[in-house]
């Protein structure tokens, strides 16, 4: 491959990935570009108690960097695994169960 044609494959490759703030909560609109997931499925993931909302304002979910984290690894899963509901909630309770673990093993 030419300098030239590594440069452009590199512009062509950029990919910009956002990162939530620590602390920062946000509406379903921003959780959705930070994830890549449409509103709608993000609802969907909430009604299936696959999320949680940390609050509501207005009516409207609102999503801390943790949640985010977790719309990513539900995207992931379905995406690259074709997980379906039984199997993508086994998979994310063990998910959850082992950073669990982690947070209590770190904390000692």
């Amino acid at each position: 491959m030419s300098e030239e044609e590594a440069r452009n494959f590199s512009e062509f490759m950029q990919v910009s990935v956002a990162n939530p703030a620590a602390g920062e909560l946000y509406n379903i609109q921003v959780a959705a570009e930070y994830t890549a997931i449409d509103p709608e499925g993000i609802r969907s993931y909430c009604r299936q108690g696959f999320i949680t909302a940390v609050e509501y304002r207005d009516g409207e979910p609102l999503f801390d960097e943790d949640a985010i984290y977790w719309l990513r690894r539900l995207q992931n899963l379905r995406s690259e695994m074709h997980l379906d509901g039984r199997a993508l909630r086994a998979v994310l309770d063990l998910m959850r169960e082992v950073e669990s673990l982690r947070q209590a093993l770190r904390a000692k």
